[in-house]
């Protein structure tokens, strides 16, 4: 029992540790010893440093994926204790970025220097404090993103057109009956053909158009059409771009065997999400995965099970290219 309660405390310890904001320096020097952080003045973004300051080397404080406890006044005092413990007397902040929706803490950069010792410990703790208020001032709205803006600002350069084209598999994974033989899989091919227009909060709208082919053992081969308007949600990045698309559209469904056909028509839903990496300027590669269900006319004297429907349910994984303008 012991024993399990240690390693409980130590994967705990772990986990508030992974959750931390992490400090990194580069060290161009490392002759000065130590000096107490309440001595390190604070300067902020283009405010002139005394003459004869000497760069020591950078320091970061940054999330390691997901971090909390990441208040401006936390990451700041974690770069002036960097600061001091490598013999800085002087940090000047190079940036700042605020929580946004890459990082849920705030981040700085700066530049660790050693002063020339006629700054007092006063001056220097009155330098931060006054850091700390501008940033208050700031998060009121002078500096501060809320995240409709922070959307608005990533996508600011993004591509407002989109027009993609893919094709891969996709598997039926409601059961399918074709005489004695009951299919609880099968796979087929999807082409897929999308338009989107997206606005500059990342939301948008679209018109969606899959074919989906499929052959089973007994010679039936199945066809699905869909067509139909979507709306979309896009998040770009530097080369990159994640989205995704929810429809309602006409969708017809064929069953074709011994030169005879069965065809159904129904409103169907459709979903999309995938990720595309920008090779070119207005070129991009794709990749993504789609749903389809469509609800079809049940025979008499078909029994379906509590929760069960009658039809086709599909899944698809496409590649494609995409074409911005």
């Amino acid at each position: 029992m012991k024993v399990i309660k240690i390693i409980i405390l130590c994967v705990s310890v772990a986990l508030l540790a992974s959750c931390a904001p992490s400090v990194v320096t580069d060290m161009l020097t490392n002759e000065y010893t130590a000096v107490s952080k309440d001595s390190v003045r604070v300067f902020l973004p283009n405010e002139r440093v005394p003459a004869k300051s000497l760069a020591i080397g950078s320091v970061k404080v940054v999330d390691k994926g997901f971090a909390v406890g990441g208040s401006y006044e936390r990451v700041l005092g974690m770069a002036v204790e960097a600061t001091a413990k490598n013999g800085g007397n002087g940090l000047v902040i190079t940036e700042h970025r605020y929580p946004d929706m890459r990082s849920t803490i705030h981040r700085v950069w700066g530049t660790m220097l050693r002063l020339p010792e006629t700054i007092s410990a006063t001056t220097a703790n009155s330098s931060v404090s006054r850091a700390l208020a501008i940033s208050d001032n700031n998060e009121l709205g002078q500096g501060y993103l809320s995240p409709t803006e922070e959307i608005k600002r990533i996508n600011e350069n993004a591509p407002r057109n989109i027009l993609r084209f893919n094709v891969g598999p996709s598997w039926l994974t409601s059961k399918y009956q074709i005489g004695n033989h009951l299919y609880n899989s099968k796979c087929g091919v999807d082409v897929e053909l999308d338009y989107n227009h997206v606005w500059k909060y990342g939301f948008g709208i679209g018109v969606n158009y899959l074919h989906n082919y499929t052959s089973f053992d007994e010679g039936l081969s199945m066809h699905l059409n869909y067509i139909g308007p979507s709306l979309v949600i896009a998040v770009p990045f530097n080369k990159s771009r994640w989205d995704a698309a929810i429809g309602l559209g006409y969708c017809n469904y064929v069953e074709k065997v011994d030169g005879q056909s069965y065809s159904e028509s129904r409103i169907a839903p459709m979903m999309r999400w995938g990720w595309e990496y920008r090779v070119g300027k207005q070129i991009a590669l794709g990749l993504q995965m789609n749903m389809i269900s469509v609800k079809l006319k049940k025979p008499d004297g078909v029994v379906l099970k509590k929760n069960e429907f009658y039809g086709i349910r599909r899944y698809g994984i496409h590649i494609g290219m995409r074409y911005y303008f």
